[in-house]
């Protein structure tokens, strides 16, 4: 079956990024493009002029949709479009229950330097497929050559919680790298909120041992487990003390790619809760996948 990436396309500065994205994504995996134009909710205006006005939205949402289809196939990738009315979020959501991933920009035309789009916000809490959204003044010529420097130049980067191998996420992150032929990098992380200084530099350092060798063996084997099924990828691991927002930031840096849970399921001490993926989201400087998940009972 034909993989369909879709991107939200609303003739945005970021929105042209991910349509490059996307593109290149359906061109990597054979695949086809759906772009998808929201035209928003209908608004309140006189009865006499809502026909000539929503008219005028239609044509400029069909024509801005028309030229990403045609970008698409000028690259040799089939492309669909969709122009729907209704809230853009909900309608991205709809979109993503067929497909293989959905690309976004960070924000759209009304979005605030800073923050996260409110669709974009909504689409990686709700959406069913993998969100990949791309950051302000994406430069992907330029992050390859800074970012074949970088520590997490070329790899795939996922944090690893309590879940090990079958956290959603991981699972995304080890699929993407394979497919990619990019290398893997699992990252876990003990807060230093933990180590608190007993005095003793000795005691310090067998506290810390204590709460490292457990995030150690847990990372050790998901990276096992990873390399006996694909033994051609190229799997590091890190263990990192701090909080796990700050270094999956950093990673996000070099990283051809952050992976994250739209959900956290808790481990060590909320790696990959809700509000670390949004931290990612917003600061990161790179690409981040947002994967959906389920909190645990």
């Amino acid at each position: 079956m034909t993989e369909q990436i879709v991107v939200g396309y609303d003739g945005s500065e970021n929105s042209e990024r991910a349509l490059d994205w996307a593109i290149q994504e359906a061109g990597a995996l054979a695949g086809e493009l759906k772009v998808v134009v929201s035209m928003g909710r209908p608004v309140a205006v006189d009865p006499s002029l809502y026909g000539p006005f929503l008219e005028a939205i239609e044509q400029e949402a069909d024509k801005i949709a028309a030229a990403a289809v045609s970008r698409a196939q000028d690259a040799g990738v089939p492309a669909v479009a969709v122009v729907e009315r209704g809230d853009a979020a909900g309608v991205l959501v709809h979109e993503s229950e067929n497909a293989s991933s959905l690309v976004l920009g960070r924000r759209g035309r009304r979005g605030v330097r800073g923050r996260l789009g409110s669709v974009t916000a909504a689409a990686s809490a709700h959406a069913t497929c993998p969100v990949i959204v791309l950051p302000d003044g994406w430069n992907p010529q330029a992050r390859a050559a800074r970012g074949a420097a970088g520590a997490f130049g070329g790899r795939v980067v996922v944090g690893v919680d309590r879940l090990g191998r079958d956290n959603p996420a991981v699972l995304a992150a080890v699929r993407y790298a394979a497919r990619h032929g990019a290398g893997l990098a699992l990252i876990t992380v003990v807060p230093e909120a933990l180590t608190m200084p007993t005095g003793s530099d000795d005691l310090d350092r067998a506290v810390r041992e204590q709460l490292t060798e457990p995030a150690r063996s847990l990372v050790d084997r998901v990276a096992e487990s990873v390399r006996a099924d694909h033994p051609d990828l190229d799997v590091e691991t890190y263990v990192f003390s701090g909080l796990p927002a700050d270094q999956l930031v950093e990673a996000g840096r070099s990283a051809e790619l952050v992976v994250v849970g739209s959900r956290g399921y808790g481990g060590f001490r909320g790696l990959l809760m809700g509000s670390v993926s949004q931290a990612v989201l917003t600061e990161g400087e790179g690409p981040v996948m947002v994967v959906p998940t389920r909190r645990k009972n």
